[in-house]
């Protein structure tokens, strides 16, 4: 089960997509206070390319601390990319 230690801002996490390898970075972790999870519940914040939009689903997440199985949902776009979120609650 992931925890909020598996996470820290600024790493950057490799997807796979139709295909394609995508780059993911952490922006942000947010502890969420009142969460019923084991271990505490958490989002996470990720950034991607301005180019590619990701439907919501489940992808296999890799970066320097292994590899997790996370739900994104699309939740914004700017000029510097497209914004993802994970809840762990």
């Amino acid at each position: 089960m992931a925890s909020v230690s598996d996470f820290e801002q600024g790493q950057t996490f490799t997807i796979e997509a139709g295909g394609r390898q995508i780059p993911l970075e952490l922006s942000a972790v947010n502890p969420i206070a009142a969460s019923p999870r084991p271990g505490g519940g958490f989002s996470l914040l990720f950034r991607g390319p301005r180019e590619i939009a990701l439907p919501q689903a489940t992808y296999l997440f890799t970066g320097a601390g292994g590899t997790h199985e996370i739900f994104i949902v699309p939740v914004a776009a700017d000029a510097a990319g497209r914004l993802y979120e994970a809840v762990f609650n």
